[in-house]
């Protein structure tokens, strides 16, 4: 049985508003990145305003039990291995603080449509989990390292392509599905929420193409009240210790500029110097219906508060597609992992 711990973190007050109206603010991240972050953190000191510092894993924190801290802003902070872990420590955040969560944060490395870590302990323990339980087990070092390896042409024309794809199923990955079904063994999860919550999954290309589209839109329509909303990002996501502001956005533009990018990417270790204008997806009601839209000249995702929403609404295009064939395993970005792609029956 995996256990539950509480702490209280003492940390000097940020300086950016954490509360949405009067509810909680809970940022959570899974364990890999955590670590990660607990590496770049020693080489690069965060700070006690910096928008990352609650995703710093503790030094006393073990690999496996879900840990929640209390943060001295009134934030709070869940480092998780499994989406129901997730979804309980939010419940019970809710329940003893007698507050509703206004903004929710979910954290780690993504794909379109979908996150990498496991949905519940069974999925934890299984083959097709092997590779994330190494990272979430590994070393700060071996996080921090992948983190900074370069991503390739190939790996991105892949990465496109799936995301125009609606039946298929990646290994060790929490998407729409798995979302539906965890919130149907946990309703209390869906009444943890405010009625204009907010949903950011800070991470790499959630919500790219339709597969991103249906993903945002889906979570929207299944947890959220008529005035909440789902932030994705349809980009890259850049967030070590030179984007203090929050979630940063890359992505390919030139095969000249991938090259350029890549090579200040591992001598430097600095995502600012390729920082890009981003897009983000967002899913909101608009009368009685759900629906989604593109905006685009974002700088960043905000993760201390609700989204300020600006910027220039855009239109969807269709990624190209390079190839009819779905690949059979795709890259996580911000690691060196392949995971499996099966298309659905």
């Amino acid at each position: 049985m995996r256990l539950q711990i509480f702490i209280t973190l003492s940390l000097a007050f940020f300086s950016s508003l954490t509360f949405a109206g009067s509810g909680l603010v809970i940022h959570t991240t899974e364990l890999g990145v955590a670590k990660f972050h607990r590496a770049d953190n020693r080489v690069h000191s965060y700070g006690p305003q910096h928008g990352w510092t609650p995703y710093i894993l503790p030094d006393s924190a073990p690999t496996d039990a879900v840990l929640s801290q209390k943060n001295q802003d009134g934030s709070y902070t869940v480092f998780f291995s499994t989406l129901d872990e997730m979804m309980n420590s939010v419940v019970q955040i809710s329940k003893n603080e007698n507050q509703k969560v206004s903004v929710l944060n979910i954290h780690g490395h993504g794909l379109p449509g979908a996150m990498w870590f496991p949905k519940d302990a069974a999925t934890l323990n299984s083959v097709e989990c092997t590779s994330w339980r190494e990272a979430a087990s590994g070393s700060d070092d071996a996080n921090y390292s992948q983190y900074y390896t370069p991503i390739s042409a190939a790996d991105i024309r892949q990465i496109r392509q799936i995301s125009n794809s609606l039946n298929f199923h990646m290994g060790c990955t929490t998407g729409l599905r798995e979302w539906q079904n965890a919130t149907a063994k946990n309703s209390e999860f869906k009444m943890a929420l405010s009625n204009d919550a907010e949903l950011h999954f800070a991470s790499c290309v959630v919500g790219l193409g339709l597969a991103g589209d249906k993903f945002t839109l889906g979570i929207a329509s299944l947890l959220l009240g008529p005035s909440g909303r789902v932030e994705t990002s349809t980009n890259f996501g850049l967030g070590d210790w030179s984007m203090p502001q929050g979630m940063g956005f890359w992505d390919y533009q030139t095969d000249q500029q991938l090259q350029q990018d890549n090579q200040n990417y591992v001598n430097n270790r600095q995502d600012s110097q390729i920082a890009q204008k981003g897009v983000v997806r967002i899913a909101a009601q608009d009368g009685k219906q759900w629906k989604t839209s593109l905006w685009a000249d974002q700088n960043f995702m905000n993760l201390n508060g609700p989204s300020v929403l600006t910027g220039t609404q855009i239109y969807e295009v269709q990624t190209q597609i390079f190839s009819d064939r779905t690949p059979a395993s795709v890259r996580i970005p911000g690691t060196s992992v392949y995971t499996t792609v099966e298309v659905a029956q």
